[in-house]
């Protein structure tokens, strides 16, 4: 179960850090659903504090993921429980 788990933490957290970085580039990111309206999208120019705070929010929760991750590969932590 640990393999498991490390694997798909370890695809999330890269998913998160991919995501991360495109927004470099892009100029946004994307932060849920804001309902009828659509997704939720924090635009670098518009809204600077708030995609700053997403990038580092992203940022973190990618880090930890991975550390997470490897930490259940290496036999260092211990799985989720089931239940």
């Amino acid at each position: 179960m640990s393999i498991f788990q490390g694997l798909l933490f370890l695809a999330f957290g890269m998913g998160l850090l991919i995501v991360d970085y495109q927004s470099l580039s892009r100029g946004w990111l994307p932060c849920g659903s804001n309902g009828f309206k659509g997704r939720l999208e924090f635009h670098r120019q518009d809204q600077p504090g708030a995609f700053w705070s997403m990038f580092a929010l992203y940022l973190l929760a990618g880090v930890a993921l991975l550390l997470y991750a490897i930490g259940l590969l290496a036999g260092l932590a211990s799985p989720l429980p089931l239940r």
